[in-house]
């Protein structure tokens, strides 16, 4: 059976895709098929399973059982990895990491949403997002800049799309970091956190948590009760419309010996405050994985939820090595 094109009326075999004389589509392509991230998935609430479609949103029940950000990977091989995800309490992911390799440049932010802000998830999305395209172009000492434009963009939600951000601005935390060789630019907003675990000893920390409990601390507190108190998450500093303060602390490290960089969330931390019992788990989970990146940053997240999953946890693990 033949057709004719509806341009130029040149019989052509049916089913083809394209007229050979004059180049008119003639049936539209094959849609690609997606896989869903939920393929498979079990309803976390009436439990049945593969029900739950590509939206989300339970076949069976109707419930909303996921979202796609509920748990998103980033592999770069040997190069680093992230995950972040949900965490068992949370009914949506308002963590967003971003993580990109040039080469021998890597570029790694990590933001936390203020669960307490309108639109969170959107605001740490915004940030990683604003800070991640612009330490592209940046060296170790360009890390400011990054924080300070995402610091703008997330700042400018307020006055941007739902109405009700103006009344409880969007807001996050973010730390950021550049590799470039064995030059580490570092900068960071709140109290999410970064590390560096050298070959052996505690982990170096590089943030200090803009926080009641490091500011209890250092008027005299105790830390292990500021740390456990319950305005130990209360943050002092954090992006958004309304914060007093989004001038960022930065720094530069410049590795001497082969180390990792660790970038995380409270939900990771939260676990393991000590830099020590950090360093121990953290290095437990890579000779597990037999030094790959992401299968222990899986493992990591899978520890932080063992352990409750209180909050949502991300954790970003960059070797670095110097020759």
């Amino acid at each position: 059976m033949a057709v004719a094109c509806p341009v130029c009326a040149d019989e052509r075999a049916a089913g083809a895709a394209f007229c050979e004389a004059c180049g008119n589509r003639l049936r539209d392509p094959e849609p690609e098929v997606v896989p869903s991230p939920f393929s498979g998935v079990a309803c976390r609430y009436c439990g049945t399973p593969g029900a739950v479609g590509e939206d989300g949103y339970c076949a069976q029940c109707g419930m909303l059982s996921g979202r796609p950000r509920d748990h998103l990977e980033t592999d770069l091989g040997t190069a680093g990895a992230s995950v972040t995800d949900r965490g068992r309490r949370h009914y949506r992911n308002e963590d967003a990491v971003w993580l990109a390799a040039r080469g021998a440049d890597i570029d790694a932010v990590v933001c936390d949403g203020v669960s307490a802000s309108h639109d969170p998830d959107v605001a740490s999305a915004v940030a990683a997002q604003t800070a991640g395209a612009r330490l592209a172009n940046a060296g170790p000492d360009g890390v400011a800049a990054a924080i300070t434009a995402a610091a703008g963009a997330v700042a400018a939600l307020a006055t941007t799309g739902d109405p009700r951000r103006a009344a409880s601005n969007p807001a996050c935390t973010i730390v950021a970091a550049c590799i470039r060789g064995t030059d580490i630019g570092y900068g960071w907003i709140g109290d999410s956190r970064a590390y560096w675990l050298p070959p052996e000893g505690p982990a170096g920390q590089f943030t200090e948590d803009d926080s009641a409990a490091t500011h209890a601390i250092a008027l005299g507190a105790d830390p292990q009760l500021a740390l456990s108190g319950p305005d130990a998450h209360v943050i002092t500093k954090w992006l958004g419309a309304d914060s007093p303060d989004t001038d960022p602390r930065v720094g530069v490290h410049r590795a001497t010996d082969s180390g990792y960089l660790v970038l995380c969330s409270d939900g990771l931390w939260n676990y393991l405050p000590d830099p020590d019992a950090f360093a121990a788990k953290v290095r437990e989970h890579l000779r597990e994985s037999g030094g790959d990146p992401l299968t222990a940053a899986r493992s990591l997240t899978a520890y932080a939820n063992a352990e409750g999953g209180a909050d949502n946890i991300t954790v970003v693990l960059i070797p670095v090595v110097v020759s």
